[in-house]
């Protein structure tokens, strides 16, 4: 490096240094918010920000993580006099990403799948499609956390409050019927431990068929389609928009 750059690199350190002593004699009443947007604005405009490396950019001190939000939404909805214990916390970063995706698309995790249960469910759509019916799929993929909170949400809703009209509860009693109604949870059906959405080989979708639909000139049922495409529905009754690959014929990669 040249003589002059070597200069420039050791005024730029030494001006640095001096902010930063400079900054940490600031009167402890400045809020840390502006202490934190006075620092992140005098890294943007120096050039040293030019020498850290790449794969240790700088980082966002505003943004909260998803982990902090989940403890502080916690720690707000908690109802002290309560005798119902609240959620539990969701810790795994997976389970996170999801819980923070209910009510959008992103919640859907076509990825997921295992490669025959994906090919099976083109066809599937393609196969509803040409009958003229629609089908909105709800769910793929859960990670194992994430199905564990489903089946925290209904035991929580089902079992302690949903007949628990005590004032001191009630504001844990909305915060855990939401949550319910948002993860589109069946009161007769309890989220399975294991589940066929965290091996990848099942959806929920709601479809719908015109009345009379006919393929390849004979009149068919919903079930009817989803077995050409490879899929059953295990419990009709209990939870009708569940699809699972017949015999999950590809858990083991065939």
């Amino acid at each position: 490096m040249p003589p002059r750059h070597h200069s420039s690199l050791c005024l730029c350190l030494i001006l640095a240094s001096r902010l930063a002593v400079a900054h940490t004699d600031l009167p402890p009443q400045i809020p840390e918010q502006q202490q934190t947007s006075w620092f992140d604005n005098f890294w943007k405009r120096s050039i040293l920000r030019f020498f850290a490396p790449a794969s240790l950019p700088f980082p966002d001190l505003s943004v909260e993580s998803p982990q902090s939000v989940a403890l502080e939404q916690v720690a707000v909805r908690v109802s002290p006099n309560c005798a119902v214990d609240p959620l539990p916390i969701i810790s795994d970063p997976e389970a996170l990403e999801f819980e923070f995706s209910v009510g959008t698309p992103a919640v859907v995790d076509l990825d997921g799948l295992t490669n025959s249960t994906a090919l099976a469910l083109a066809d599937f759509q393609r196969i509803v499609n040409t009958v003229g019916g629609t089908l909105e799929i709800t769910s793929g993929y859960r990670p194992v956390a994430y199905q564990e909170h489903l089946q925290d949400v209904w035991d929580k809703w089902m079992l302690e409050l949903r007949r628990n009209r005590s004032a001191d509860c009630s504001a844990l009693r909305a915060q855990v019927e939401e949550e319910f109604e948002s993860h589109q949870l069946l009161v007769r059906q309890r989220p399975a431990p294991f589940s066929d959405h965290t091996l990848g080989i099942s959806f929920d979708a709601h479809v719908s068929l015109p009345r009379g639909a006919r393929y390849q000139r004979r009149r068919v049922s919903l079930d009817i389609l989803a077995k050409k495409a490879g899929f059953n529905r295990p419990a009709v009754r209990r939870d009708p928009v569940h699809f699972r690959l017949i015999n999950g014929r590809d858990i083991f990669g065939s």
